[in-house]
């Protein structure tokens, strides 16, 4: 984008004292100054967090960095198919109800096939 020039912002203001008047100009000026500053006040801010965060991955330090750090594994699954002996409940603190396995009955008879919707 071209940077705007001496005559650029010339025309810019004058078109905005046509449109909002010359009561109007100065209470706008103050508002763009106020916003400039907020902007500047929030980029130097940011400016200033973002050289700490870099210079705590820069800096050495006492703790572990993330390669001497154990990564956290979890346990193994059990197969219970794959072995004999029972899977283990899971360790969560609470004891753990047995749930009675569901009795096998007789299967269904097959549906029966719709009757004929016209009369024979």
């Amino acid at each position: 984008m071209p940077s705007l020039g001496p005559a650029e912002i010339l025309v810019v203001l004058v078109i905005a004292l046509l449109v909002f008047g010359p009561n109007k100009m100065p209470e706008i000026a103050k508002q763009v100054g106020k916003g400039f500053r907020e902007f500047r006040r929030v980029q130097q801010h940011l400016q200033s967090e973002l050289r700490d965060v870099v210079s705590e991955f820069d800096s050495p330090s006492s703790t572990p960095s993330v390669e001497q750090q154990a990564v956290p594994m979890l346990p193994p699954k059990d197969d219970p198919l794959a072995s004999d002996a029972p899977a283990s409940p899971p360790i969560t603190g609470a004891p753990v109800a047995e749930v009675p396995a569901p009795e096998i009955t007789a299967p269904l008879p097959p549906p029966e096939p719709d009757a004929p919707s016209e009369p024979a």
